[in-house]
């Protein structure tokens, strides 16, 4: 198995229980599938449940890549309800520039993706909350996804960043990257979009 692979921090909210509409609501829990990536990669996977902005902002500061033991924790992925440049907690919307603003520096030099509808349809808060984060890539869905489909695409989509190190603008190129050509039909479903730092 190769070795260095990027590590995984995974934030997932409410989907059964929510306060979503009743035909809005699954029970789909992600860590099953970050398991398999982690024995499949041999990497680290760190798994947290977020209901309310108390448990985000808990976790932001906790997993700081300042922190020794979370530096090599590239990939964070959100798992949550969304909309235009939001995502949805229980107690809370959280906007783009407000998790940029209260993030600190959580984000720089990292994976950020969002799994949820509508996160990154607007291209100017995505861009700006690269821009803000100083994040490496920011990936997410414009459109409302299938919670089943998006589960495969984010899978499908962190096994082929796992080894990356420098070029992450491969992963925009249609053209060039055997992820957005073998998975096209269900990325162009979901609306995936994906902005790097150059």
């Amino acid at each position: 198995m190769k070795k260095n692979a990027h590590n995984i921090i995974c934030l997932e909210a409410e989907w059964l229980y929510n306060s979503c509409k009743k035909d809005n609501r699954f029970n789909l829990k992600t860590e099953p599938l970050l398991n398999w990536l982690k024995e499949y990669h041999n990497c680290d996977v760190i798994y947290r449940h977020i209901l309310h902005k108390a448990d985000l902002l808990y976790y932001l500061d906790y997993f700081k890549p300042t922190k020794r033991e979370f530096k090599d924790h590239e990939i964070i992925y959100f798992a949550c309800h969304g909309n235009e440049a939001t995502i949805h907690l229980e107690d809370e919307d959280v906007e783009l520039d407000d998790l940029a603003e209260i993030a600190g520096n959580f984000f720089e030099g990292r994976i950020v993706h969002f799994s949820s509808c509508k996160t990154l349809s607007n291209p100017d808060a995505a861009l700006r909350f690269k821009a803000m984060t100083k994040a490496k890539l920011v990936s997410g869905y414009t459109k409302s996804v299938d919670p089943m489909k998006s589960a495969i695409a984010d899978m499908a989509l962190f096994n082929d960043l796992m080894y990356i190190t420098r070029n992450f603008g491969l992963i925009t190129n249609e053209e060039r990257s055997s992820f957005r050509r073998t998975y096209s039909s269900l990325l162009n479903e979901l609306g995936f979009v994906a902005y790097v730092a150059y």
